[in-house]
């Protein structure tokens, strides 16, 4: 019997982090309530009190996830194919950019830059200055585009 409930409590757990990643990707991680993740995942607030402490402990989870559909969008090679990739995704991927803004509350801003240099190949203050660039890119163009959606 102990096995059954350990098995049924990988299959909550799971179905606690799918919730949250839908809607944290779907509505933001701000309406990603423990109330609204136990209502999609179909368990009590309790029930996922027995999984997470805190939010930020489902963040934690969420973390790679939002990380995979971002850098699946991404070519790390130099600057310009950065930036490249990084203009594409804004401009024709929306689910890089339902990443990119849910991931934002869950991801320090000095860690994910730290991440990005990191990752892109080329001398540290032209990364840098790429990385500010494809941020100043996104805020624009997701701004510009929420404004003409909502008007």
């Amino acid at each position: 019997m102990g096995r059954a409930s350990a098995a049924q409590a990988i299959i909550t757990r799971q179905k606690i982090i799918d919730a949250a990643f839908d809607i944290a990707l779907n509505e933001g991680f701000d309406k990603a309530t423990f109330a609204y993740i136990a209502k999609k995942a179909g368990v009590s607030k309790s029930g996922i009190n027995a999984h997470f402490d805190r939010k930020a402990d489902i963040a934690k989870e969420l973390e790679p996830l939002f990380a995979k559909i971002i850098n699946e969008h991404l070519n790390y090679e130099s600057t310009a194919a950065f930036s490249n990739t990084w203009q594409k995704a804004i401009d024709s991927e929306p689910n890089f950019v339902a990443a990119i803004i849910a991931f934002g509350p869950i991801m320090p801003t000095e860690k994910g830059i730290k991440g990005l240099q990191s990752k892109i190949q080329g001398e540290e203050q032209e990364v840098l200055d790429c990385i500010y660039h494809c941020i100043g890119y996104a805020v624009c163009n997701i701004q510009s585009r929420q404004s003409r959606q909502s008007a």
